[in-house]
């Protein structure tokens, strides 16, 4: 190896932890950007699902106190027509309100710990292939460090 080649070698070798670490600062920025980008589509997706709800629930209310009123002036007594409509409403309310489906709330939280970690794992994978596609010498990789790191990737 020439002196040219060793100082260049060196040289390298000296950037190399700056642009490294300038590599795993764009990964988090990216990564922060992806999780940014998906929690304002969830927000958006959710703000469209609660104004279809508030429709709903307001036709839902005109709906009960038309019901109401069709049941008080059958029964010529409009506060018994609106109890009447009111009573199996506000049983089912009770109901949700004292006995919370915890294995909704389980299965809810599993499922956003899942896409949390499966992102995770995406972007150790590319992570792990950008640096692999840097590597000069691919042909002189270890084969059991090869086989570890397959077998660690994810199965889809």
């Amino acid at each position: 190896m020439s002196p040219d080649e060793y100082d260049s070698l060196i040289d390298n070798l000296r950037k190399l932890p700056g642009e490294f670490k300038a590599l795993v600062e764009k990964r988090i920025e990216l990564f922060t950007l992806e999780v940014g980008e998906r929690i304002s589509s969830l927000f958006a997706h959710a703000i469209y699902r609660i104004m279809g709800i508030v429709f709903i629930a307001l036709g839902l209310i005109l709906v009960l106190f038309a019901a109401a009123n069709f049941v008080g002036n059958m029964l010529q007594s409009d506060s018994l027509g609106f109890l009447i409509v009111a009573t199996p409403i506000l049983v089912l309310g009770l109901l949700f309100f004292f006995r919370r489906p915890r294995s909704m709330v389980i299965a809810f939280r599993n499922k956003m710990l899942q896409q949390f970690l499966q992102d995770l794992t995406d972007q150790m994978s590319e992570f792990e292939n950008d640096s692999d596609e840097g590597d000069p010498n691919p042909d002189q990789k270890e084969p059991d460090n090869q086989n570890s790191r397959e077998s660690q990737k994810p199965n889809h």
